[in-house]
C-alpha cells in the first residue's frame, strides 16, 4: 500500500493523568529514500515548562533499581555477550607483555586543573556519564537518573536535580533514565534528552531546551514518541548531537516483552529543528529516518559525530559497526545530507573497511578481585568528532597481543572520499574501556584531540584516564582520577563499568576541556568525577586558571542548596565531621570514616537547614583539625 500523503495519529497519555495531559503526535510520511530508508514527519506539542529552582523544595531523588548482575548462561543480551567474552578471552589470553600504545614519543602530557565529584546522592548503576559546559563555565553533569549543575567559575554547586523531578512536573509516572546533554555555543543554550518508560504504551524521549544560558531557569519540554511507528516497540540507548540548525537523536527501537535475540527492531534517527525548542514554540517539527539498511541489513547503534572546534552543518554524520562480532573491520558511514528546514534531507550509507580489525572486548579485571569483573558491553562506536572534513572516532576493543580491553581509535581523513586508518590505545597491565573524544586544537583545522576512557586492572582501582593525540602520535596516558576502592555495588559475578564517559571542549577557551568519568569510591560504589583538562604544548604553557588548594575553603558561603569544604590531613586517620549550630549543639554528624592524607573535599546538602549560622567541626576523636563557619540563607 502506498503511504505517501497518509495521515496517522499517535496518541499517548498517562492513565493516572488522563484529564491533565493528552499528547498527540501527528505524522506524515514525506518520502521513501532508495528501496528501504524512509522519512516520517512528526509534530510534537509542547509540554509544561520545568523549573529546576523548584526542585530544592520538591525533589527527594528517590531511586529503586534491581541490583542483581546477569549470570552467564541466561537468556538476555548481556548474558549472551558474557559467554562470547569468555570465549574470546580464551582465544586471546592476557599475557601481561611489556607493551605500550606509544610507539611515537611525545614528552608532554595532559594538564589537570580543578576537579570534583558530580553525584552527591546515589543515583543508580551504571554511570550514564554525559556532560556539557557553557561559555560562562556552568557545567551540567548527568549521572544515570539526575543532573548536577556546577558553576566552575565560582567553584559552587548550583543544584542536583533528579530526572524524576522533571518527570513528575510533566504528570508522568514511568521510569526515567539515560540522560544525554549537549551545549550549543551558537545559541548559548543547553539541551537535555532522557527516556521515560520501557513499554510501547509509555515510552517517550523527553527533550528539554534551556530558555536561557542559566540552567536554573525554566526549560521548554517536549515529548518525542518512543513508539513512533505505533507498533509494539519502545526506545532505548539515546545519543545526541547538534548542527547549526538541528538537533539529532539516535534511538534503538526494541520490541517489548521479547528476548534480546528477537527484540531489536531497528535504529532510527530523529532530526529536530532546535530553534523552535529554544523559543518555546507550541510544537516542534521533527523528522524520523527509519528502515536504514546496508546490504539489506538494518544498521544498529548509529552514533552521531559532533563538531570539533565549533558546531558544523548542515550535514550530519553517524558511525556504526558490527557491534558484537568477535572480530571485524566493518564501519558503517552514514550521512544526513541537509537540514530539516530544507525539506531535502536524505540518508546516505557507505560500507567502509578499517585498515585493521577491531574485536569484542572481554570482561575487565578489578584490583585483586579476580572473581568479580567489569562488563564492557559490545564494541559499538561511543564518540566521534568532525573537523576540516576529518572524523576521529573511538570504541571498545580487545587488543589481541595483550588480551586486555583497549580503545580502538579510528580516523577518516576525508569525508568526501572516506577510508579508515586506526590505532589501538592499550597497555600491558591496565585495561581501557568506554572511550569518548573531544577536539583539543586551539584553532580550526588542527588534528589534535583528547580521548578519555575508564581504566582498571588487577593492580589499580577503577578510575578514568585521558590521552592526547596530535594526529600522528600519542602523549603519555594521564590518570585523571584514580580509583579509591573496588566496585562491588551489585551482587553476582559482573559489575557495571560504564556505560559512557562525557567530554567537551569549552568553546570560548580553546585550550580548555572538561571530562566526567567513572571511579570506584572507598565504599565500593560507582561514582562520577569531573575534571578540567588542558592539552600539552602551547595550551598547557598558557594556563593561568589552575585552582590552588586552600585549606578550610567553604563553597559557597553563604549557601542555599549545597556546601563544600576543602581540608588537608597530615596523615591517614579516622575523621569525624560534625555540623553544629551557633550554640554548639549537634545538628548532624556528616561523616565518620577513615580518610587519606592530603587534600579532601566534603560536599553535602543544606536544603534541610533553617537560615542562620552554623559551624563545621573536623576532628579525629582527640584533636581538633579544623572549624569553619557556614551561613545558610
Amino acid at each position: 500500500m502506498k503511504l505517501d500523503d497518509k495521515l496517522a495519529i499517535f496518541i499517548c497519555c498517562n492513565n493516572s493523568h488522563m484529564n491533565r495531559y493528552i499528547i498527540i503526535f501527528s505524522f506524515l510520511l514525506l518520502s521513501t529514500i532508495g528501496l528501504a530508508q524512509q522519512k516520517t514527519r512528526f509534530i510534537a506539542p509542547q509540554l509544561p515548562q520545568v523549573n529546576p529552582k523548584e526542585a530544592k523544595a520538591k525533589d527527594w531523588g528517590v531511586l529503586i533499581q534491581n541490583m542483581e548482575a546477569p549470570i552467564p548462561g541466561g537468556n538476555s543480551y548481556r548474558e549472551f555477550l558474557l559467554e562470547k567474552k569468555e570465549k574470546i578471552s580464551q582465544k586471546y589470553p592476557r599475557h601481561g607483555m611489556p607493551m605500550s600504545s606509544r610507539d611515537i614519543t611525545l614528552i608532554d602530557t595532559i594538564g589537570v586543573g580543578m576537579s570534583f565529584m558530580t553525584n552527591i546522592g546515589g543515583h543508580g548503576i551504571p554511570n550514564d556519564n554525559s556532560m556539557a559546559i557553557s561559555n560562562d563555565g556552568i557545567l551540567i553533569s548527568a549521572f544515570n537518573s539526575a543532573i548536577y549543575i556546577y558553576d566552575t567559575e565560582a567553584d559552587t554547586v548550583m543544584a542536583e536535580v533528579s530526572l524524576d523531578f522533571f518527570r513528575d512536573q510533566l504528570g508522568l509516572t514511568a521510569h526515567s533514565y539515560d540522560p544525554k546533554l549537549v551545549y550549543d555555543p551558537d545559541n548559548d543554550r543547553f539541551i537535555l534528552a532522557f527516556l521515560i518508560g520501557r513499554l510501547s504504551t509509555d515510552s517517550k524521549i523527553i527533550t528539554c531546551f534551556s530558555t536561557t544560558n542559566n540552567p536554573m531557569d525554566p526549560w521548554n519540554v517536549y515529548a518525542v514518541p518512543g513508539n513512533p511507528l505505533n507498533d509494539t516497540s519502545w526506545s532505548d540507548y539515546p545519543a545526541i548531537a547538534i548542527t547549526k540548525s538541528d538537533l539529532y537523536i539516535t534511538m534503538n527501537l526494541l520490541k517489548e516483552n521479547q528476548p534480546w535475540q528477537t527484540a531489536f527492531k531497528q535504529t532510527v534517527i530523529w532530526q529536530i529543528e532546535k530553534e523552535s525548542g529554544y523559543q518555546g514554540d507550541t510544537a516542534l517539527t521533527l523528522d524520523l529516518f527509519h528502515e536504514i539498511k546496508e546490504g539489506g541489513i538494518k544498521i544498529r547503534n548509529m552514533h552521531p559525530v559532533r563538531g570539533g572546534f565549533d558546531i558544523k552543518g548542515p550535514n550530519q554524520y553517524f558511525l556504526s559497526n558490527r557491534n558484537f562480532a568477535d572480530q571485524s573491520d566493518t564501519i558503517y558511514f552514514i550521512e544526513v545530507t541537509d537540514n530539516l528546514a530544507s525539506g531535502n534531507a536524505q540518508v546516505n550509507v557507505q560500507l567502509l573497511s578499517a585498515d585493521q580489525d577491531y574485536y569484542l572486548a572481554p570482561s575487565a579485571q578489578q584490583k585483586e578481585f579476580t572473581f568479580q569483573k567489569f562488563q564492557t558491553n559490545d564494541s559499538r562506536v561511543l564518540g566521534g568528532i568532525l573537523e576540516n572534513n576529518r572524523i576521529e572516532f573511538v570504541q571498545n576493543t580487545l587488543h589481541p597481543s595483550t588480551g586486555n580491553v583497549a580503545v580502538f581509535h579510528g580516523i577518516i581523513e576525508d569525508v568526501n572520499n572516506p577510508s579508515i586508518k586506526s590505532n589501538f590505545i592499550f597497555d600491558d597491565s591496565l585495561e581501557y574501556g568506554y572511550p569518548n573524544i573531544a577536539y583539543a586544537g586551539s584553532e580550526t583545522n588542527e588534528t589534535k584531540s583528547i580521548i578519555g576512557f575508564n581504566h582498571t586492572s588487577y593492580w589499580h582501582f577503577p578510575g578514568h584516564s585521558a590521552v592526547y593525540s596530535d594526529g600522528s602520535a600519542y602523549s603519555e596516558i594521564k590518570m585523571v582520577k584514580r580509583g579509591e576502592g573496588v566496585v562491588s555495588s551489585q551482587s553476582g559475578y559482573n559489575q557495571r563499568w560504564g556505560d559512557y564517559l562525557g567530554v567537551q571542549r569549552r568553546y570560548n577557551n580553546p585550550c580548555e576541556l572538561w571530562m566526567t568519568g567513572y571511579f570506584g569510591d572507598a565504599g565500593g560504589d560507582n561514582k562520577s568525577w569531573a575534571s578540567q583538562l588542558y592539552a600539552p604544548g602551547d595550551c598547557f604553557d598558557k594556563v593561568d586558571t589552575l585552582r590552588e588548594f586552600v585549606n578550610g575553603n567553604v563553597f559557597p558561603n553563604p549557601t542555599v542548596d549545597f556546601a563544600e569544604i576543602h581540608f588537608n590531613l597530615s596523615a591517614d586517620q579516622n575523621v569525624i565531621i560534625d555540623l553544629v549550630d551557633n550554640y554548639g549543639n549537634l545538628v548532624k554528624r556528616l561523616l565518620q570514616d577513615d580518610l587519606k592524607a592530603g587534600e579532601n573535599r566534603l560536599t553535602f546538602s543544606t536544603r534541610l537547614l533553617a537560615s542562620g549560622n552554623y559551624f563545621i567541626r573536623i576532628y579525629n576523636g582527640k584533636d581538633r583539625i579544623l572549624t569553619k563557619k557556614i551561613v545558610k540563607r
